[in-house]
């Protein structure tokens, strides 16, 4: 057999790592670009979302209907619809004449002034509002809060693929749009319900330009700072196989004919099977492993024997530790496990913690389910509500810490966005009582109230606590109040 030419470890080692650093530095490029341009679009199409919906609740939806009215009895009854496609030309001019006047109602001066008071407070290109002809893709201008370019009343944008209502009808799905004229774009739009009927929808347009431009700016700054650190990797991983991996691998391979370790948990043969012939540092290693498997396999079977006892003993004192903390029937958190969270709270609280919350969830007529239904319905009514309980909160601790009381440690996006989270729960909770397939013990019905630290009101955590707890209960009297009516 030729024999293959000597080829180091080192060599071998730094080869690739030049090459995994590299592709690691190519793909955290791409990545960051990738990262950068999603956070950017979610955050401004979230926006565009809440401020077409944050105006929609401002504007008065008679005044709405009346100038959408106008507008539209115009448009149904032109022979010709003229787009904006031919904005400028004699036939547009013709067509936009027919709307001659609306401007001049006195609708149309509140509308607007109204959008645009808007715009002002929000810093936003523009508030306007359609109307949509989806069989014909045409979009109607009822009103445009615009100070530059203003789309008069009844103009109309004609589009193949274009900005439109779902197909229930309640919303504008955000889009995001990069065009010649006003470059990188997200607009949404809102129904304006009145009387369970959609008059039209209120739009919204945001220029992305400034912080697409930033979002590049920070790629390119990113990049070049990526590749000053992936050369710096480079150069310290190249140094770090030359003394962490070579040296020791020559050491080891000096000092393991006599070694034997006592800490090698199976019967192995695996250097003995093993025949490799790459000619470099690693066939001298396995060379002296041989050896020293053969010591050590006169040692293994008396240290499995006493591994396995340990590792059934570890096993057992977790599940036993589990059990001290886990509520048996829903499988949350109990009361001892609570009390350990108020403790460790009370101590980040000293130490400056300010941001965490407290929700008490109270189930409802549990003793009515238990006496009528009998206890193993009303243990499936608990479960049920600590299951929703764990949907809605997923980013919090939740505590069963009575028979039909609940508490959750209120932190992170569930802390933030916690008014979102009560709002879900509560439609959850009306959905499952619409719900007329479901057993009356599955028709779970429960009070919820919350509370935030607050460093003026409260000293401790059972402030705050008492404060979530007034708050439940404040809820419970208002739905009894609501049953009685």
């Amino acid at each position: 057999m030729k024999n293959r030419p000597f080829m180091s470890l080192k060599l071998k080692l730094s080869i690739g790592v030049v090459v995994i650093c590299l592709l690691i530095g190519v793909l955290a490029v791409v990545l960051v670009n990738a990262i950068a341009a999603d956070i950017v679009d979610k955050e401004y199409m979230s926006k565009a979302e809440q401020l077409s919906k944050a105006v929609v609740t401002a504007l008065d939806p008679e005044d709405v209907k009346e100038l959408t009215g106008q507008v539209m009895d115009i448009y149904e009854n032109v022979d010709t619809v003229v787009s904006s496609d031919d904005w400028g030309s004699s036939k547009w001019k013709e067509y936009m004449d027919n709307y001659e006047g609306i401007e001049q109602l006195p609708v149309y001066h509140r509308l607007r002034k109204k959008l645009r008071t808007y715009q002002d407070i929000f810093q936003v290109n523009c508030f306007y509002i359609m109307q949509f002809n989806v069989p014909e893709k045409h979009a109607i201008y009822i009103i445009d809060g615009a100070y530059e370019n203003i789309c008069p009343p009844g103009c109309v944008d004609s589009y193949e693929d274009g900005f439109w209502p779902d197909d229930a009808g309640y919303s504008v799905p955000t889009t995001i749009t990069n065009e010649d004229a006003y470059g990188w774009l997200v607009s949404a739009g809102s129904p304006v319900m009145l009387d369970g009927k959609v008059i039209a929808y209120v739009c919204v347009d945001i220029s992305m330009n400034e912080i697409k431009r930033k979002a590049d700016d920070y790629v390119f700054i990113a990049s070049t700072v990526m590749t000053i650190i992936t050369i710096l990797i480079l150069a310290v991983s190249i140094w770090q196989v030359s003394r962490n991996v070579v040296e020791p691998v020559v050491l080891l391979t000096n000092t393991a004919k006599n070694y034997c370790s006592e800490s090698t948990e199976a019967v192995h043969h695996a250097f003995e099977k093993l025949e490799v012939r790459n000619n470099d540092e690693i066939s001298q290693l396995l060379l002296s492993m041989k050896q020293m498997e053969k010591d050590m396999n006169a040692n293994i079977n008396a240290l499995m024997d006493a591994k396995v006892a340990i590792e059934e003993t570890e096993k057992k004192a977790i599940t036993m530790e589990e059990l001290a903390v886990k509520d048996i029937l829903t499988g949350v958190w109990n009361r001892r496990a609570y009390e350990e969270e108020i403790q460790m709270l009370e101590e980040e609280l000293s130490e400056g913690l300010n941001e965490f919350g407290i929700a008490m969830i109270d189930l409802n007529f549990l003793k009515k389910i238990n006496d009528t239904y009998g206890h193993e319905n009303g243990n499936i009514t608990i479960r049920k509500l600590s299951g929703l309980i764990c949907d809605i909160f997923k980013r919090s601790q939740v505590f069963r810490i009575g028979g039909d009381e609940f508490v959750v440690i209120l932190k992170n996006k569930d802390y933030k966005k916690i008014d979102k989270r009560i709002e879900n729960f509560n439609y959850q909770l009306w959905q499952i009582s619409e719900d007329t397939t479901l057993q009356p013990w599955e028709k779970i019905s429960a009070a919820i109230g919350y509370a935030k630290f607050d460093p003026d009101l409260d000293k401790t955590v059972n402030d705050v606590f008492k404060r979530a707890d007034r708050a439940m209960y404040d809820r419970k009297v208002a739905m009894k109040a609501n049953r009685d009516y």
